[in-house]
């Protein structure tokens, strides 16, 4: 542990959240928008190298399923281009391929704001497929270990006077069924109070140091954010864009010279997920 870096760090965590303390008195319509910023340009990107970006918006698959929009979509750039619908924002749909980590952002904690960021993440996790990364010499897709989305949940107050680790639980144990064996949303910050983070072990919880006055949980939540992006991006192999721009059994083949009109049979490639580790983020991609 580098106590010089962990203090630079703390000092623009703060400042974050002392931006987000004024955001929230103006009451603003767009104050989640704000709260937003403040997250990917005060605490996430100073910590992100150059393989990683962020944006909002909605993602994709090579079927054209599309989820509702996301506030903080960590994606990277070796893999799948997002579209940007504007070159002066950060407004985008992502391909799965390419999106390594979702993050809602909510101002205060409430089961409502909780419920929300479950349903969007669950219907990503349940609706949208993923292309391998993986073929052979025939360009046909091979079995694959691959590392979901990572879901998060960055919370910026929480008005509970009686606060506990377990006030938390206590309220996410009766939105997702699996809270306790493969959460949908594995990783909580509620900023000042503190992080929980599941993991093969089950939960954990790191608090915030009020002695020190050290955001011990939102170190910790930047921390792991990061530090997962390489292993999930590893995973994914080398996707191909193609699945998402043509249709092989709409072309043509020349054979000897001649030329044969759609001669493929028609079908439809289709990939299958199957969940094969108890930590919920790792899964066997069947082509």
């Amino acid at each position: 542990m580098n106590a010089y870096y962990r203090t630079i760090l703390n000092d623009n965590i703060k400042k974050g959240l002392a931006n987000a303390i004024s955001a929230s008195a103006i009451k603003h319509p767009f104050l989640i928008g704000r709260l937003r910023e403040i997250v990917v340009h005060d605490l996430l990107e100073p910590m992100l190298n150059q393989r990683f970006s962020m944006g909002t918006g909605k993602v994709i698959d090579y079927a054209g399923t599309i989820s509702n929009e996301i506030d903080i979509c960590i994606y990277s750039k070796n893999l799948h281009p997002p579209v940007f619908f504007s070159s002066n924002d950060n407004l985008a749909i992502f391909p799965i391929e390419s999106v390594l980590s979702c993050i809602e952002v909510k101002s205060t904690f409430s089961k409502r704001n909780i419920e929300d960021a479950y349903k969007k993440f669950i219907a990503i996790d349940s609706n949208l497929s993923l292309t391998s990364g993986d073929h052979d010499s025939n360009h046909i897709p091979l079995p694959q270990i691959v590392v979901n989305p990572h879901y998060r949940l960055f919370i910026f107050k929480t008005d509970l006077k009686n606060y506990t680790p377990e006030s938390f639980l206590n309220t996410y144990k009766t939105i997702d069924p699996n809270w306790n064996s493969n959460p949908i949303i594995s990783h909580v910050c509620l900023a000042g109070k503190g992080s929980f983070c599941f993991t093969h072990q089950g939960w954990i919880h790191l608090s915030y140091d009020e002695t020190n006055d050290v955001h011990e949980e939102i170190i910790s939540f930047l921390a792991t954010t990061v530090q997962d992006l390489p292993r999930t991006e590893e995973s994914r192999g080398i996707p191909r864009i193609g699945y998402y721009l043509t249709d092989t059994y709409t072309t043509d083949r020349l054979i000897d010279g001649k030329l044969h009109v759609r001669p493929w049979n028609p079908g439809k490639i289709a990939f299958k997920m199957t969940k094969v580790i108890k930590s919920g983020d790792s899964f066997r991609l069947d082509g």
